[in-house]
């Protein structure tokens, strides 16, 4: 009797552990890029930082052109773009969500950082050199 009480309630905690993680791994988000149209411009570090979570993602002139960057969790975020291309090209960039635009900054310093950006379903990073 004991035993199948204690196997019951095994097996109700190990439901409600795997629905928690099947949330909030359903809550992730592919963050998508399109790098400068140019071809070049393409070395970039981005930082999403949400609180005490940090994710970042790094592209590379000799193997990303534009596409997916990887997964976040939808949420706000903090974005640090880093490139060693500041100082010699402005940039523009635009982050969009749902086709809406959601974090816009045009600059040629070290780096640029957009504040209390929503990630939500249909984000998009967009990178536009020559500005």
């Amino acid at each position: 009797m004991k035993t199948r009480k204690m196997m019951k309630v095994l097996v109700v905690l190990g439901l409600i552990v795997c629905a928690g993680f099947k949330t909030s791994f359903a809550q992730d988000t592919e963050i998508p890029i399109i790098l400068p149209y140019s071809g070049n411009f393409n070395e970039w570090i981005i930082t999403f930082t949400n609180g005490a979570d940090t994710y970042t993602f790094e592209t590379d002139d000799d193997t990303f052109d534009s596409g997916i960057l990887g997964t976040l969790p939808k949420g706000t975020y903090t974005i640090n773009f880093n490139s060693p291309y500041f100082g010699s090209e402005n940039f523009d960039i635009l982050v969009y969500n749902g086709g809406d635009i959601i974090g816009h900054g045009i600059t040629s310093f070290t780096d640029l950082t957009l504040y209390n950006v929503v990630i939500g379903d249909e984000p998009l990073v967009q990178i536009d050199a020559g500005y």
